[in-house]
């Protein structure tokens, strides 16, 4: 046998060899084709809207990610995209930058029930797609809609500071629904003030029917504390407080009690004169600096 033919046969051995010992993830890596970046965006912006479902936090900041599996189902139920691996779109959507991997990291849970507890992750060195991954999106979208709130909250706030040269029509439609709005959060506020009150002093716990402020992700929705009640010797002191208010007010009712229509008459007669704008007439001046005074207090205190 000739030397070069032995030198061949010895270069394709080793070749061999070097792929035999291989890991099978960097063959399979070689083997798939990207796909061009046109066509990895148009499949970001298909599957963006389906796979947002789940939120987490990365370096102190929310981010949402998915999962391999969810990829697979979505590309699973798509026939637009049965033309392409899995794999291969898994791995052009972190070539051209529009997710990157990430793993899971176990961080301390926040002890306080109103908290909710997150999901926390942080960026791997490992980019290569895999089914078992966790993957967190970096493309935020079409940016189409966010100029257009943009656009309408400059047009909003240039027809505000046209207030004065509005039609009167419009100035009392902005001022009704002024009103109406501020009625309506009183009475949510005075019923979940009534709910929270009722149930506390019944039970001790501490139960509101409306989100807490500020939260990450507040919800309509009962929440009380499973371990914090109030001891019944401060209960029985504020019913206490609370009966001797109401025999106060049978013993001595109002002027409004007094009148004709009653206190209900009364209430109705403030909200025409809210409607009217004609409300802080009936107060003198004295009691208006009283009232901005007490304002400014709860401002500094709060």
């Amino acid at each position: 046998m000739s030397t070069s033919s032995t030198t061949t046969m010895t270069l394709v051995d080793d070749v061999a060899a070097e792929a035999a010992v291989a890991p099978v993830d960097d063959i399979l890596q070689d083997e798939i084709v990207l796909l061009d970046l046109d066509t990895t965006k148009a499949l970001a912006d298909m599957l963006l809207p389906r796979t947002s479902k789940r939120e987490a936090i990365e370096r102190d900041r929310r981010v949402v990610y998915f999962r391999g599996k969810d990829l697979r189902r979505c590309v699973g139920e798509w026939k637009t995209t049965a033309t392409y691996d899995i794999n291969t779109i898994g791995q052009s959507l972190l070539a051209h930058g529009f997710v990157h991997k990430s793993i899971r990291v176990k961080k301390q849970q926040p002890t306080h029930p109103q908290t909710p507890s997150y999901t926390f992750l942080e960026p791997t060195e490992d980019q290569r797609y895999s089914d078992d991954g966790v993957y967190t999106w970096m493309y935020e979208g079409s940016m189409f809609w966010m100029h257009m709130a943009s656009a309408a909250f400059f047009v909003v706030l240039g027809v505000g500071v046209l207030y004065p040269v509005w039609p009167t029509w419009a100035q009392e439609m902005l001022w009704h629904a002024a009103v109406t709005a501020c009625l309506g959060l009183s009475a949510i506020l005075s019923l979940r003030f009534a709910v929270w009150l009722g149930v506390w002093l019944a039970t001790g716990k501490h139960l509101w029917v409306l989100p807490q402020f500020p939260r990450a992700d507040p919800v309509y929705q009962l929440f009380s504390y499973p371990k914090r009640t109030t001891a019944w010797m401060h209960r029985a002191l504020v019913a206490f407080v609370l009966v001797a208010a109401v025999v106060y007010y049978i013993q001595h009712p109002p002027t409004c009690a007094m009148t004709k229509k009653g206190c209900v008459g009364l209430g109705r007669k403030l909200i025409k004169q809210a409607y009217k704008g004609t409300l802080m007439q009936r107060f003198s001046q004295e009691q208006k600096d009283f009232a901005f005074t007490i304002f400014r207090i709860f401002r500094r205190l709060f």
